[in-house]
């Protein structure tokens, strides 16, 4: 069979027709509609223009379907969403019933607030509720349609009820589970998770034992393919100080088996547990996970001054996060991540970087959960003020907070506190560059921590290979700025660069008060003096058009704070100048008025931090799953 022969690589008339050319063969059309997969909109255009193309981009426009209910009914210029017929979440789980699209769904996403106001009334004659039962039904006869699903999640502030569990112990492709236990401490029956013994990926969130969770037990004793496990607790029991999660109870009939989990991911979210976590060491093999993430489990940091309304709280759980230091012998189960995500800055995980030599991915990310009064308002934070774009994202909430602690905070206790956050940041910079620094790729360290030059000399030095870097940097003056200019060069695979806002750093002495002044000074200034100084930083003069002529040659983002700009390629500028003589007078004649400068400058775009969320550094740096 000859090129040109080929149907695949040659249309018909039918296809050519539908086209209106003859040059693009169906392969080149399937490849450029498989980047369409998120543009939900051009997906559902594409299908409207031609026959040839709605089978085409059908499988892409049911691959991932994602339902969002909400509790009100929401208005689009003053018409209620579903006019005429049902919400948009009911109308979605109808058609997946009743069309014939469920077999092209790959990933099923449940999410929202299902409004069921009769659980406590049917609680209390020992009834599961109507619109519960009815919901799962509905869910449970997606289910048996979609029979190729790979990913289902159901993220639902209402109980998922025996029916789907059975639904999808049918599924013989599902691969990943998303389940968020209830948050209503009304009584209700709880269920064993049925065994799914082709899972890879297992998440459970809000995870309460006073509202009748279900028992996961049974599921991670046949989870002999399970790689990934995400535990998320309510945060209610660190907000009461109540140790009633067992870790013993999830790896009970592990344990009794004698069997392993084999994971390579795991993480712990919001953990507050008494009992000796040693018997559940024994339950999964540590020395192969590769990803490990901790965020609200450990504590307050270190060096965090306990004062105001935070003592209490933070008394409440002392004592019980301290025994996680004592009773874990590092030399029995000695992991060696390539990813460490936690918040929380301790001495003895500062020491335990000593020993993952190999590590790829450290992100000692900033954001900081806080803990609320029962009125709902942050107990740090008694004065709300109105919001912004400039403190809309979580870090920069967190970290306002601790710059507003810090100056309620007795003159003692702030020398005491800086003194003990640059001992515990030496600590753990010297463990990153003298272990961690060859292979280390991405980096996230805390904004807190004043960075002189010479640590981040020192710091780029160690780390060669680093790809994304976010760090509260000492480069907002101007002769600071090309100190940093004249060092990140070394960096030869960095595209991303994250410059933290040094908020908390007042606590840290008149050397903090001043990076914090001066990068408050520096942030408000307009944003177009920002690419010009960006851009002066980031010239290149005498080089090429090519952007491997300059000294940042992959650079993709660069943010300053909440701001952030794109990277683009290489502009050439021709900047004119008037010929001199050696003396300083002006020569005369047209030769000396055509001389100029060829500049080389990369171009810059200002974009929203939404727009970089694909990038690690930014994503990573929050609370969130991921």
């Amino acid at each position: 069979m000859t090129f040109r022969a080929s149907h695949l690589y040659r249309n018909g008339p039918e296809v050519e027709g539908a086209f209106g050319v003859n040059s693009i063969p169906l392969t080149v059309v399937a490849h450029i509609i498989s980047f369409l997969d998120d543009d939900v909109a051009s997906l559902a255009r594409l299908c409207r223009t031609s026959r040839v193309l709605w089978y085409m981009t059908l499988p892409h426009l049911w691959k991932n379907v994602t339902l969002k209910s909400y509790s009100a009914i929401r208005y689009r210029e003053d018409v209620p969403e579903g006019f005429g017929s049902a919400s948009p979440f009911a109308m979605g789980l109808n058609a997946l019933v009743t069309r014939n699209v469920s077999s092209l769904v790959r990933s099923l996403s449940l999410e929202g607030e299902f409004s069921s106001a009769d659980v406590s009334e049917h609680a209390r004659v020992g009834r599961v509720s109507e619109s519960t039962m009815i919901l799962n039904i509905a869910v449970r006869a997606v289910l048996d349609q979609c029979t190729h699903l790979e990913n289902f999640r159901w993220d639902l502030n209402i109980r998922t009820q025996p029916n789907v569990y059975a639904g999808l112990a049918k599924l013989e492709r599902l691969e990943s589970l998303w389940i968020r236990f209830p948050s209503n401490r009304s009584p209700q029956p709880s269920y064993e998770l049925p065994p799914l013994p082709n899972l890879r990926s297992l998440t459970f969130t809000h995870y309460d034992p006073l509202c009748y969770p279900d028992d996961v037990s049974t599921l991670l004793l046949h989870g002999t393919k399970l790689e990934n496990l995400v535990m998320h607790f309510s945060p209610r029991m660190r907000e009461q100080g109540e140790p009633s999660v067992i870790l013993t109870h999830f790896f009970r009939k592990i344990i009794a088996a004698k069997r392993r989990l084999r994971l390579k991911s795991m993480g712990v979210y919001n953990l507050l547990n008494s009992v000796d976590p040693t018997e559940c060491l024994h339950a999964v093999d540590t020395t192969g996970i590769e990803h490990v993430t901790s965020v609200n489990t450990f504590g307050p940091d270190e060096d965090a001054p306990v004062v105001g309304d935070r003592s209490g709280p933070v008394n409440a759980t002392h004592f019980i996060d301290r025994t996680w230091h004592m009773i874990v012998k590092a030399e029995e189960h000695a992991p060696s991540p390539k990813s460490l995500r936690i918040d929380q800055l301790h001495r003895r995980h500062a020491q335990d970087l000593g020993n993952f030599g190999g590590l790829e991915k450290l992100y000692l990310i900033n954001a900081r959960y806080k803990h609320h009064r029962p009125n709902g308002a942050p107990m740090n934070n008694p004065d709300e003020s109105s919001s912004n774009s400039a403190d809309s994202s979580p870090y920069y909430k967190a970290a306002t907070d601790d710059v507003r602690s810090s100056r309620n905070t007795p003159v003692r206790a702030i020398s005491a506190a800086a003194a003990a956050s640059i001992s515990l940041r030496d600590l753990y910079l010297d463990n990153i560059c003298n272990v961690c620094g060859p292979t280390l790729r991405h980096l996230i360290l805390p904004a807190r921590w004043p960075l002189p030059t010479a640590i981040t000399a020192r710091l780029i030095r160690t780390c060669p290979n680093l790809t994304q870097l976010a760090a509260a940097l000492d480069c907002v003056e101007d002769s600071k700025f090309e100190a940093l200019r004249l060092l990140i060069p070394f960096l030869r695979e960095l595209w991303a660069l994250r410059v933290l806002a040094p908020l908390g750093q007042e606590a840290c002495g008149e050397e903090g008060r001043k990076n914090v002044e001066a990068y408050e000074n520096f942030v408000s200034l307009p944003d177009d003096l920002h690419e010009e100084k960006i851009s002066s930083c980031l010239i290149e003069r005498g080089g090429g058009p090519s952007s491997q002529s300059t000294d940042f040659a992959k650079l993709k983002y660069v943010g300053v704070g909440w701001k952030v700009w794109e990277i683009g390629p290489v502009l050439e500028e021709h900047i004119g100048r008037t010929g001199q003589t050696d003396d300083g007078y002006i020569e005369d004649g047209t030769e000396s008025q055509n001389k100029a400068d060829t500049v080389y400058r990369r171009r810059l775009k200002r974009i929203e931090e939404k727009d970089v969320q694909h990038v690690e550094i930014w994503r990573m740096d929050s609370l969130d799953i991921v």
